[in-house]
């Protein structure tokens, strides 16, 4: 059976889910959580996402994602991918570990924004894991009360829709949707005119212009010769260096590092730039990275670096 037809455009919003294969957990212990966050917010910075909310269930998981860039697709490849081999690596498990690609409704940014922020929240409610949201740590909903902090959920345009934070748990418990205003019809969840706006775009194959985005405006992805000439000016290797010499190896490492993670560069493109294999340069990733957690300096020297074009 064919796939079906993805409505991408510059800012859309996404309600993704996806599930266990078979409905088997994917997430086994707390450990298995915080590496799925872990890699989420890296899809998030890579791809400059914008996350609404998200709930991680036993056996699914709930997201609510913005695509300044119109890149769901490649975006949740890669974040999907990474944690299943991950998952697969650690338990010893051959075979899928989500049940399928993984679903995308497209959502209005208006009330059903927020009436689905409400729906995922109260997930674990439904299913008798807890009383009240806010005893769930593996939600979005303690960083909208202010009872925990992340790095990747954006609050703001649910906030506003809610009219403040004191508002949301009143909205909460309204919220009774039926199975339509969450799945949508035609994986569409808005307004009678934004469905046949969006129905058209499927027909016709129409996207919106860019700039007609408000939201979207100067929201432009990091250019690799931005970043080399970030690492040239932090770390005083050369651009020629960077791409060739065995002398400024950590210069290098730190240059193919944010390619990986500051750009939508599969490892195979960042490979030959460097005039290497896909296969040794993921090799030379990995090992870069595990040491990363134990090098407080080359943290903060890769902090400086971004630093200078993040700003």
């Amino acid at each position: 059976m064919a796939r079906p037809l993805r409505i991408a455009y510059p800012g859309a919003i996404y309600h993704v889910i996806n599930r266990g294969h078979r409905r088997d957990p994917i997430f086994t212990c707390d450990d298995d959580r915080r590496e799925f966050l872990r890699r989420l917010l890296l899809a998030v910075r890579k791809y400059r996402l914008i996350l609404h909310g998200w709930c991680l269930m036993p056996n699914h998981f709930h997201l609510l994602l913005e695509t300044p860039d119109a890149n769901l697709s490649r975006a949740m490849h890669t974040f999907q991918s990474s944690y299943a081999n991950w998952f697969r690596i650690k338990y010893r498990l051959v075979g899928s570990v989500f049940q399928s690609r993984y679903k995308a409704v497209l959502v209005e940014n208006t009330e059903y924004l927020l009436m689905l922020t409400a729906y995922i929240h109260l997930n674990p409610v439904r299913a008798k894991i807890v009383e009240k949201p806010e005893k769930f740590p593996w939600s979005s909903h303690r960083i909208y009360i202010g009872a925990a902090t992340d790095e990747m959920t954006t609050t703001a345009r649910v906030l506003a829709e809610a009219g403040g934070v004191e508002n949301l748990s009143d909205i909460m418990w309204d919220q009774e949707l039926e199975p339509e205003q969450v799945y949508g019809k035609y994986s569409i969840v808005g307004g009678e005119d934004f469905f046949y706006e969006m129905k058209e775009k499927l027909d016709t194959g129409k996207l919106p212009d860019r700039q007609a985005v408000p939201d979207v405006r100067g929201l432009t992805m990091v250019k690799p010769e931005t970043i080399a000439a970030a690492v040239c000016a932090v770390t005083g290797a050369t651009e020629d260096e960077l791409h060739h010499s065995r002398s400024r190896a950590v210069a290098r490492k730190i240059f193919f590092y944010l390619l990986k993670h500051d750009t939508t560069m599969l490892i195979k493109e960042i490979a030959t730039i460097a005039g290497m294999s896909r296969v040794g340069m993921s090799g030379v990733l990995s090992k870069f990275e595990k040491g990363l957690a134990a090098d407080r300096r080359l943290r903060q020297v890769i902090e400086k670096v971004r630093q200078s074009y993040r700003h």
